[in-house]
């Protein structure tokens, strides 16, 4: 077998990178194979790898990164980038009934996907919706509530590209509610109220209408483009 000779370092869902080694020649489909072996992803073909340019924009947000293309060779897509290379990992197509995934692993990298989505700015979301969105987030992370916890409790949790303390106290009024649901429950729950979103599957790309202007464009999520 041929030596290994590409070395990739992709940021997973949850923001940890992961170090995967393949051949240059290689398609881009070996690669998510590895990485969705790694997760114990079944479904894999929801899900899709981007391409970075750099380390200093891997944890970057753009508004356009290349999608790496599941049947061209690694050394064509990567032609021109120094080694190390740095992707992502994200989901790419956004069912519209999340209840009809089959597998919690699932469930879970899209529960990741959106909640980023939303924290970073890239999913908007009305103030009522992002309450009970992070209710739920904070049932999947900590479990029932206990009196047990400290007031403030929420003070460095992050839902929001701007959040408040009036926003955390809704949040924290409506979270004991949630008590008796399971992680991969909060979860669903999650993805049951995301799926309202008017931009849910969506994804804003930037589009030159002249010279000097540059607007956003909105794609569903599995447009080509």
């Amino acid at each position: 077998m041929p030596k290994p000779d590409l070395l990739c370092l992709v940021q997973l869902l949850d923001n940890t990178i992961q170090t995967f080694t393949v051949n240059k020649q290689d398609a881009g489909e070996v690669l998510l194979e590895q990485v969705c072996n790694q997760l114990g992803l079944q479904e894999r073909h929801f899900f899709s790898l981007q391409l970075r340019d750099s380390n200093t924009t891997i944890v970057a947000q753009t508004h356009s990164p290349r999608w790496l293309e599941a049947n061209k060779p690694l050394k064509k897509q990567l032609k021109g980038v120094v080694s190390p290379f740095y992707l992502t990992l994200r989901v790419r197509f956004f069912i519209s009934d999340p209840n009809s995934l089959q597998h919690d692993q699932t469930r879970h990298m899209y529960f990741l996907q959106i909640r980023s989505d939303i924290r970073e700015g890239r999913l908007k979301c009305p103030l009522s919706a992002a309450v009970v969105l992070a209710s739920y987030a904070v049932q999947s992370e900590l479990g029932d509530y206990s009196p047990d916890l400290l007031p403030g409790y929420l003070s460095k949790s992050h839902f929001l590209p701007e959040q408040d303390d009036d926003f955390l106290s809704r949040v924290e009024a409506l979270y004991p509610g949630h008590r008796g649901l399971k992680q991969s429950e909060a979860e669903l729950c999650f993805l049951n109220t995301a799926r309202t979103l008017e931009l849910y599957g969506v994804e804003l790309h930037n589009a030159i209408v002249s010279t000097s202007v540059c607007l956003p464009l909105t794609l569903p999520s599995d447009a080509p483009l």
